[in-house]
Protein backbone atom coordinates (compact mmCIF):
# COMPACT_ATOMS: atom_id res chain seq x y z
CA UNK A 1 0.00 0.00 0.00
CA UNK A 2 2.91 2.09 0.64
CA UNK A 3 3.71 2.20 -3.53
CA UNK A 4 0.05 2.69 -3.98
CA UNK A 5 -0.52 5.68 -1.63
CA UNK A 6 3.00 7.34 -3.42
CA UNK A 7 1.16 6.83 -6.51
CA UNK A 8 -1.80 8.86 -5.81
CA UNK A 9 0.19 11.35 -3.65
CA UNK A 10 1.74 12.33 -6.83
CA UNK A 11 -2.11 13.94 -7.16
CA UNK A 12 -2.38 12.28 -10.42
CA UNK A 13 -5.52 14.42 -10.97
CA UNK A 14 -3.21 17.38 -11.31
CA UNK A 15 -1.54 16.01 -13.61
CA UNK A 16 -4.61 16.46 -16.28
CA UNK A 17 -3.79 20.08 -17.45
CA UNK A 18 -0.20 19.19 -18.02
CA UNK A 19 -0.93 15.96 -20.19
CA UNK A 20 -3.74 18.00 -22.07
CA UNK A 21 -2.01 21.11 -22.84
CA UNK A 22 0.69 18.90 -24.39
CA UNK A 23 -1.57 16.97 -26.37
CA UNK A 24 -2.68 19.87 -27.44
CA UNK A 25 -0.04 21.57 -28.50
CA UNK A 26 1.72 18.59 -29.54
CA UNK A 27 -1.85 18.51 -32.19
CA UNK A 28 -1.32 21.56 -33.67
CA UNK A 29 2.29 21.07 -33.87
CA UNK A 30 1.62 17.86 -36.11
CA UNK A 31 -0.90 19.66 -37.99
CA UNK A 32 2.22 21.48 -39.50
CA UNK A 33 5.23 19.10 -39.32
CA UNK A 34 3.03 16.14 -40.35
CA UNK A 35 4.34 14.02 -37.54
CA UNK A 36 1.92 11.52 -35.64
CA UNK A 37 1.75 10.77 -32.14
CA UNK A 38 4.76 8.34 -31.24
CA UNK A 39 6.21 6.12 -27.93
CA UNK A 40 8.72 9.28 -27.55
CA UNK A 41 5.86 11.54 -26.77
CA UNK A 42 4.53 8.64 -24.05
CA UNK A 43 8.16 9.06 -22.46
CA UNK A 44 8.30 13.10 -22.36
CA UNK A 45 4.83 13.08 -20.95
CA UNK A 46 6.08 10.31 -18.38
CA UNK A 47 9.41 12.76 -17.01
CA UNK A 48 7.13 15.66 -17.41
CA UNK A 49 4.65 13.63 -15.40
CA UNK A 50 7.40 12.73 -12.54
CA UNK A 51 8.80 16.55 -12.37
CA UNK A 52 5.54 17.32 -11.55
CA UNK A 53 5.06 14.80 -9.21
CA UNK A 54 8.48 15.63 -7.04
CA UNK A 55 6.81 19.03 -6.73
CA UNK A 56 3.50 17.62 -5.75
CA UNK A 57 5.51 15.75 -3.12
CA UNK A 58 7.44 18.92 -1.83
CA UNK A 59 4.16 20.69 -2.01
CA UNK A 60 2.50 18.41 0.43
CA UNK A 61 5.58 18.65 3.28
CA UNK A 62 5.84 22.60 3.44
CA UNK A 63 1.88 23.23 3.21
CA UNK A 64 1.09 20.58 5.88
CA UNK A 65 -0.78 23.41 8.22
CA UNK A 66 -3.01 24.87 5.54
CA UNK A 67 -3.81 21.66 3.81
CA UNK A 68 -5.20 20.63 7.03
CA UNK A 69 -6.84 24.14 7.48
CA UNK A 70 -8.22 23.82 3.96
CA UNK A 71 -9.30 20.11 3.71
CA UNK A 72 -6.56 19.07 0.90
CA UNK A 73 -5.99 15.11 0.27
CA UNK A 74 -3.91 14.66 3.66
CA UNK A 75 -1.37 11.74 3.07
CA UNK A 76 0.26 13.40 6.18
CA UNK A 77 -2.69 14.08 8.09
CA UNK A 78 -3.91 10.97 8.13
CA UNK A 79 -0.70 9.28 8.37
CA UNK A 80 -0.36 7.10 5.19
CA UNK A 81 3.01 8.83 4.47
CA UNK A 82 5.62 11.01 6.76
CA UNK A 83 7.53 13.65 5.57
CA UNK A 84 10.80 11.35 4.99
CA UNK A 85 9.18 9.06 2.73
CA UNK A 86 7.62 11.91 0.62
CA UNK A 87 11.24 13.69 0.59
CA UNK A 88 12.75 10.63 -0.67
CA UNK A 89 10.15 10.40 -3.49
CA UNK A 90 10.70 13.54 -4.13
CA UNK A 91 14.50 13.11 -4.93
CA UNK A 92 13.90 9.57 -6.73
CA UNK A 93 11.04 11.10 -9.35
CA UNK A 94 12.86 14.01 -10.29
CA UNK A 95 16.80 12.43 -10.57
CA UNK A 96 14.84 9.94 -12.72
CA UNK A 97 12.94 12.94 -15.15
CA UNK A 98 16.01 14.74 -15.77
CA UNK A 99 17.69 11.49 -16.82
CA UNK A 100 15.22 10.57 -18.96
CA UNK A 101 15.94 13.73 -20.36
CA UNK A 102 19.39 12.69 -21.84
CA UNK A 103 17.36 10.46 -24.18
CA UNK A 104 16.09 13.76 -25.93
CA UNK A 105 17.90 16.51 -26.11
CA UNK A 106 19.52 19.87 -24.61
CA UNK A 107 16.63 21.60 -24.81
CA UNK A 108 14.47 19.28 -23.03
CA UNK A 109 17.12 18.95 -20.38
CA UNK A 110 17.65 22.82 -19.63
CA UNK A 111 13.50 22.81 -19.81
CA UNK A 112 13.08 19.99 -17.47
CA UNK A 113 16.17 21.64 -15.29
CA UNK A 114 13.82 24.78 -15.17
CA UNK A 115 10.99 22.88 -13.99
CA UNK A 116 12.86 20.56 -11.28
CA UNK A 117 14.05 24.37 -10.05
CA UNK A 118 10.92 26.05 -10.24
CA UNK A 119 9.38 22.83 -8.32
CA UNK A 120 11.47 22.85 -6.00
CA UNK A 121 11.55 27.37 -5.17
CA UNK A 122 7.78 27.00 -5.25
CA UNK A 123 7.03 25.10 -1.87
CA UNK A 124 10.06 25.97 -0.21
CA UNK A 125 12.22 28.79 1.93
CA UNK A 126 13.24 31.23 2.10
CA UNK A 127 11.61 31.94 -1.90
CA UNK A 128 8.29 29.72 -1.49
CA UNK A 129 6.93 31.03 -4.94
CA UNK A 130 3.09 30.12 -4.21
CA UNK A 131 2.81 31.90 -0.77
CA UNK A 132 4.00 35.57 -2.75
CA UNK A 133 1.38 36.74 -4.70
CA UNK A 134 2.92 37.55 -8.59
CA UNK A 135 6.00 35.52 -8.30
CA UNK A 136 3.50 32.26 -7.65
CA UNK A 137 1.17 33.24 -10.83
CA UNK A 138 4.12 33.78 -13.00
CA UNK A 139 5.92 30.62 -12.16
CA UNK A 140 2.54 28.72 -13.03
CA UNK A 141 1.65 30.17 -15.99
CA UNK A 142 5.64 30.20 -16.82
CA UNK A 143 6.09 26.39 -16.40
CA UNK A 144 2.97 24.56 -17.48
CA UNK A 145 1.85 26.93 -20.11
CA UNK A 146 5.00 28.09 -21.90
CA UNK A 147 7.77 25.34 -21.13
CA UNK A 148 5.67 22.33 -21.19
CA UNK A 149 3.85 23.21 -24.68
CA UNK A 150 7.93 23.29 -26.08
CA UNK A 151 8.45 20.13 -25.36
CA UNK A 152 6.88 18.86 -28.07
CA UNK A 153 9.83 20.06 -29.71
CA UNK A 154 12.64 17.87 -28.51
CA UNK A 155 14.75 19.36 -31.38
CA UNK A 156 14.83 23.13 -32.13
CA UNK A 157 16.35 25.34 -34.13
CA UNK A 158 16.01 27.62 -36.99
CA UNK A 159 15.09 25.03 -39.72
CA UNK A 160 11.70 24.35 -37.97
CA UNK A 161 10.84 27.50 -35.19
CA UNK A 162 8.60 28.29 -37.32
CA UNK A 163 6.68 25.14 -36.44
CA UNK A 164 5.90 25.58 -33.10
CA UNK A 165 3.94 28.78 -33.62
CA UNK A 166 5.04 31.81 -30.83
CA UNK A 167 1.26 32.06 -30.48
CA UNK A 168 0.89 28.80 -28.87
CA UNK A 169 3.05 29.12 -25.61
CA UNK A 170 1.36 32.26 -25.30
CA UNK A 171 -2.13 30.92 -25.15
CA UNK A 172 -1.25 28.38 -23.12
CA UNK A 173 0.58 30.80 -20.52
CA UNK A 174 -2.45 32.97 -20.64
CA UNK A 175 -4.60 30.59 -19.90
CA UNK A 176 -2.75 28.85 -17.30
CA UNK A 177 -2.38 32.30 -15.47
CA UNK A 178 -6.25 32.84 -15.23
CA UNK A 179 -6.80 28.96 -14.07
CA UNK A 180 -4.24 29.79 -11.13
CA UNK A 181 -6.10 32.95 -10.17
CA UNK A 182 -9.45 30.68 -9.91
CA UNK A 183 -7.77 27.91 -7.71
CA UNK A 184 -6.75 30.65 -4.94
CA UNK A 185 -10.35 31.55 -4.37
CA UNK A 186 -11.04 28.02 -2.58
CA UNK A 187 -8.12 28.44 -0.51
CA UNK A 188 -7.42 31.89 0.79
CA UNK A 189 -9.40 31.11 3.89
CA UNK A 190 -6.76 28.71 5.04
CA UNK A 191 -3.94 30.65 3.38
CA UNK A 192 -4.91 33.44 5.48
CA UNK A 193 -5.47 31.91 8.55
CA UNK A 194 -1.46 30.49 8.09
CA UNK A 195 -0.23 33.96 6.90
CA UNK A 196 0.34 32.82 3.78
CA UNK A 197 -0.40 35.93 0.95
CA UNK A 198 -1.21 34.72 -2.39
CA UNK A 199 -3.37 36.25 -4.79
CA UNK A 200 -6.70 36.03 -3.13
CA UNK A 201 -5.31 36.90 0.18
CA UNK A 202 -4.07 39.91 -0.95
CA UNK A 203 -6.94 40.89 -3.41
CA UNK A 204 -10.59 41.06 -3.29
CA UNK A 205 -12.28 37.89 -4.78
CA UNK A 206 -14.08 39.99 -7.21
CA UNK A 207 -10.87 41.53 -8.80
CA UNK A 208 -9.09 38.00 -8.77
CA UNK A 209 -12.49 36.76 -10.93
CA UNK A 210 -12.58 39.61 -12.85
CA UNK A 211 -8.45 39.38 -13.98
CA UNK A 212 -9.31 35.86 -14.32
CA UNK A 213 -11.62 36.59 -16.30
CA UNK A 214 -9.68 39.14 -19.03
CA UNK A 215 -6.98 37.04 -18.99
CA UNK A 216 -9.20 34.26 -20.64
CA UNK A 217 -10.33 36.95 -22.85
CA UNK A 218 -7.38 37.58 -23.93
CA UNK A 219 -6.21 33.94 -24.26
CA UNK A 220 -9.19 34.02 -26.61
CA UNK A 221 -8.21 36.41 -28.91
CA UNK A 222 -4.61 35.08 -29.12
CA UNK A 223 -6.02 31.94 -30.66
CA UNK A 224 -8.37 33.63 -32.82
CA UNK A 225 -5.60 35.60 -34.24
CA UNK A 226 -3.55 32.71 -35.28
CA UNK A 227 -6.55 30.87 -36.50
CA UNK A 228 -6.69 28.74 -33.72
CA UNK A 229 -11.01 28.78 -33.55
CA UNK A 230 -11.38 25.76 -31.51
CA UNK A 231 -9.11 26.90 -28.68
CA UNK A 232 -11.02 30.72 -28.99
CA UNK A 233 -13.79 29.22 -28.85
CA UNK A 234 -13.10 26.71 -25.73
CA UNK A 235 -11.47 30.03 -23.91
CA UNK A 236 -14.89 31.84 -24.44
CA UNK A 237 -17.49 28.83 -23.48
CA UNK A 238 -15.14 28.53 -19.84
CA UNK A 239 -15.82 31.74 -19.19
CA UNK A 240 -19.26 31.12 -18.33
CA UNK A 241 -18.72 30.26 -14.46
CA UNK A 242 -16.15 32.14 -14.13
CA UNK A 243 -18.86 35.33 -15.23
CA UNK A 244 -21.37 34.12 -12.84
CA UNK A 245 -18.84 33.61 -10.18
CA UNK A 246 -18.49 37.43 -10.48
CA UNK A 247 -22.24 37.82 -9.78
CA UNK A 248 -23.06 34.76 -7.52
CA UNK A 249 -21.27 34.23 -4.26
CA UNK A 250 -20.27 30.50 -4.38
CA UNK A 251 -17.35 28.40 -3.40
CA UNK A 252 -18.41 25.75 -5.11
CA UNK A 253 -19.28 28.00 -8.38
CA UNK A 254 -15.37 29.57 -7.76
CA UNK A 255 -14.10 25.55 -7.54
CA UNK A 256 -16.31 24.54 -10.79
CA UNK A 257 -15.25 27.24 -12.93
CA UNK A 258 -11.44 26.33 -12.17
CA UNK A 259 -12.17 22.92 -13.02
CA UNK A 260 -14.48 23.58 -16.03
CA UNK A 261 -11.43 24.92 -18.12
CA UNK A 262 -9.40 22.12 -17.90
CA UNK A 263 -12.34 20.01 -18.34
CA UNK A 264 -13.03 21.52 -21.79
CA UNK A 265 -9.13 20.91 -22.46
CA UNK A 266 -8.89 17.38 -21.41
CA UNK A 267 -12.13 16.67 -23.50
CA UNK A 268 -10.71 18.36 -26.57
CA UNK A 269 -7.08 16.57 -26.01
CA UNK A 270 -9.43 13.35 -25.88
CA UNK A 271 -10.61 14.38 -29.18
CA UNK A 272 -7.31 14.43 -30.52
CA UNK A 273 -6.22 11.40 -28.86
CA UNK A 274 -9.32 9.12 -28.30
CA UNK A 275 -6.84 6.36 -26.08
CA UNK A 276 -6.18 9.60 -23.73
CA UNK A 277 -9.76 9.98 -23.07
CA UNK A 278 -10.48 6.00 -22.27
CA UNK A 279 -6.77 6.61 -19.90
CA UNK A 280 -8.57 9.30 -18.33
CA UNK A 281 -11.69 7.30 -17.30
CA UNK A 282 -9.74 4.36 -15.73
CA UNK A 283 -7.65 7.35 -13.48
CA UNK A 284 -10.93 8.91 -12.32
CA UNK A 285 -12.86 5.34 -11.36
CA UNK A 286 -9.37 4.25 -9.82
CA UNK A 287 -9.04 7.80 -7.68
CA UNK A 288 -12.60 7.92 -7.03
CA UNK A 289 -11.92 3.36 -5.38
CA UNK A 290 -8.47 4.57 -3.88
CA UNK A 291 -10.32 7.96 -2.42
CA UNK A 292 -13.03 6.23 -1.10
CA UNK A 293 -11.63 3.27 0.78
CA UNK A 294 -8.23 4.66 1.76
CA UNK A 295 -9.22 8.34 2.94
CA UNK A 296 -13.22 7.98 2.92
CA UNK A 297 -13.48 11.07 0.35
CA UNK A 298 -15.36 11.85 -2.41
CA UNK A 299 -12.67 12.85 -5.29
CA UNK A 300 -12.56 13.88 -7.91
CA UNK A 301 -15.18 15.92 -8.45
CA UNK A 302 -16.12 19.28 -9.89
CA UNK A 303 -17.48 21.37 -6.79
Amino acid sequence: MRLLDLVFAARPMLHLPIWSIYLVALFYHQKLSGGHFQWSDVGMLACVSLLASGAYYLNQVYDYDSDKINRKLGFLQARLLNKKELTAAYLVVSVAAIGGAFFYSFLILVIFLQLFVFGYVYSTPPLRLKDRPFPGLLANAYTFGFLVPFTVMPQLNLHNAGLLGWDNPIYFFLAVAAIYLLTTLPDRKGDKAVGKRTIAVLLKPTTVKLVAFLLMILAAYVAARSQRNVLAGLSLVSLLPTLAALFVESEKLELFAAKFPILLLTLLAGYFYPCYLLFIVVLLISCRIYYKRRLNLVYPKLT
